[in-house]
């Protein structure tokens, strides 16, 4: 059932089995799984089923590099559903060479295995909603060729490996499923400020939790999880530091550092010499109708090989702000984006990211284009909207084919763990009182090489195979990398998981060292960023911990 926490009397205490923290992705499939073993579960979500912007504005922060790190608004959604509300819905796995020893990779390894999540893939994708857990086109049937060109196989170099998509909002998707729950009580509107320990500091005795208005609630219960997203979980760690210098999860020293994230950008064009026509250049679907996407990658052996870390590209559109393109469709998408109407056709972080580098007279520009190329725009509007808006499965974006062959290369690769990018407390405090945080996050020359290392050598295999080659768009690579390079979506590392408590903030199951009863289910814990947005792994690790702690809870009411 939904509870508005603003009808519950100050200083009243809620107790329960379980304290899920935050109702979105992570928190709603923990809920929803308890909830299955028979366990009774506070979900507390600091937002409603609605957007506010006052609730919103308690998760931002004046200290961070716009540069480097878009605002926390952007990056995170304090609502019912979470991120997902929000979010662009690509879906794919981290790899087995992401939980390998990497020592070219300085503090890159996990205490688990890939094998540990790989049995919650099937469920993940359950709950998202997006077919099986088939990320190859080999595993697709009825699919004409398996990589993105003919003629060009799998080697070192793949271009058979796979996106997939969901564009769902977990809030909206499962809000019936957790309204009609006897065990699942969402309380709304309540922010938790403070885990609160015994005497002894290694028991949870409360979280103590406000709502907007200034009303404190207690939240009782034997074991309590953090799923409110990667640097929520950490602020809420660092401020409860009552009888934890540094805060809950600072044994180590750790807590808030290897903040750690994605590279992404555009260096280069990819110009194929194969015939245009045959160049997979948008989306496929598989016997379910999910939209899925290929990409360039590299073998796990390749990887090692070269000490190369994590990192994938595809084809992408050119730069839709840059009317020089001469597309209709391209110009249209990016008029359409900079209107008024922009904001309610994705979210804000795309729809700037998509709009960014405007030109002088880009708009007389973009409206030439559309009318000198008005056939195509007249006949892509209605078709893409139904498809994007009507249809049962949405479709996720679009792709322009390229006569020419020539289509530019997005990439996105994992950050080297760093122990001096970080966050941690500023002395300002929100409007509930809790202290905000300053976010300090920093490249280094060694994600530079990586991207420049990966682009060489998917030249080299298009080369190698007469298939086509890479064309720089910039002469000064390192530069165009540097100024491309930011983060802030996926908030990976800064309660990064170990074996032993002076290695890092939780335990492998997801408990913080030294604690039995208090659990960090987020990107937060993972110790690298693989070439992946984080949202499956996330789900994975979700269901995982719920497998957990289900089983525990059996185990101690058969005793």
């Amino acid at each position: 059932m939904l509870i508005a926490a603003e009808g519950l009397p100050n200083g009243s205490t809620l107790e329960s089995d379980i304290t899920v923290v935050g109702a979105g992705a992570a928190g709603i499939v923990i809920a929803l799984e308890l909830a299955r073993a028979g366990l009774r579960v506070n979900l507390i979500e600091s937002g409603g089923p609605a957007f506010s912007q006052r609730v919103q504005a308690l998760a931002d922060t004046n200290h961070l590099d716009p540069a480097i790190h878009p605002p926390m608004s952007q990056c995170t959604r304090r609502q019912i559903g979470g991120t997902s509300v929000i979010w662009g819905g690509r879906v794919v796995p981290f790899d087995p060479v992401d939980f390998d020893d990497r020592p070219f990779l300085p503090h890159s390894r996990w205490p688990i295995g890939y094998e540990a999540f790989a049995p919650y893939f099937e469920q993940a994708c359950k709950y998202l909603h997006c077919g099986l857990p088939h990320f190859n086109t080999r595993d697709l049937p009825g699919v004409r060729q398996t990589t993105l060109v003919p003629g060009l196989p799998d080697g070192d170099v793949l271009t058979s490996t796979l996106e997939r998509w969901s564009v769902m909002n977990f809030g909206s998707v499962y809000r019936r499923d957790l309204e009609s729950s006897k065990l699942i009580s969402l309380v709304h509107g309540l922010t938790c400020t403070e885990i609160v320990c015994d005497a002894s500091g290694q028991r949870v005795d409360h979280i103590l939790a406000k709502t907007i208005s200034g009303r404190e609630i207690r939240v009782k219960s034997r074991r309590h999880i953090l799923a409110c997203g990667g640097l929520n979980a950490t602020r809420l760690l660092l401020n409860s530091d009552r009888l934890h210098p540094g805060g809950i999860g600072n044994h180590s020293g750790q807590l808030g550092r290897f903040y750690t994230g994605h590279i992404t950008g555009r260096i280069a064009e990819v110009r194929f010499s194969t015939p245009p026509r045959e160049t997979v250049f948008g989306f496929d679907r598989d016997a379910e109708g999910v939209y899925a996407r290929r990409r360039f990658s590299f073998s796990r052996e390749f990887q090692h090989k070269q000490k190369l870390a994590n990192i994938v590209g595809w084809l992408a559109n050119p730069e839709i702000s840059d009317p020089g393109h001469g597309n209709g469709v391209l110009s249209f998408a990016y008029l359409i984006l900079r209107s008024p109407m922009g904001k309610f056709l994705a979210s804000e972080a795309i729809r700037k990211a998509t709009i960014k580098g405007d030109v002088q007279g880009g708009v007389a520009a973009h409206t030439l284009n559309m009318l000198r190329d008005l056939p195509r725009t007249a006949a892509f509007i209605p078709t893409f909207g139904y498809k994007r808006f009507l249809a049962r499965r949405k479709v996720p974006g679009f792709f322009q084919y390229s006569a020419s062959n020539v289509y530019t290369l997005h990439y996105a690769g994992e950050q080297a763990p760093n122990p001096d990018s970080r966050v941690s407390l500023a002395t300002d405090r929100d409007e509930l009182g809790m202290r905000r945080i300053a976010i300090d996050h920093r490249y280094s020359p060694r994600d530079t090489q990586l991207v420049l290392d990966a682009h060489r050598a998917w030249d080299h295999h298009l080369r190698r195979h007469n298939c086509g080659e890479l064309r720089y768009i910039e002469p000064d690579l390192e530069h165009s990398i540097a100024k491309q390079a930011g983060d802030g979506y996926h908030q990976i590392g800064s309660t990064r998981m170990s074996e032993l408590p002076s290695d890092g903030v939780v335990a492998p199951d997801g408990n913080v060292h030294g604690f039995d009863d208090l659990f960090v289910a987020g990107s937060s814990t993972f110790v690298t960023a693989s070439q992946a947005n984080s949202m499956f792994l996330i789900l994975a690790n979700a269901l995982r911990i719920a497998d957990h702690l289900a089983g525990q809870a059996h185990r101690e009411a058969a005793r």
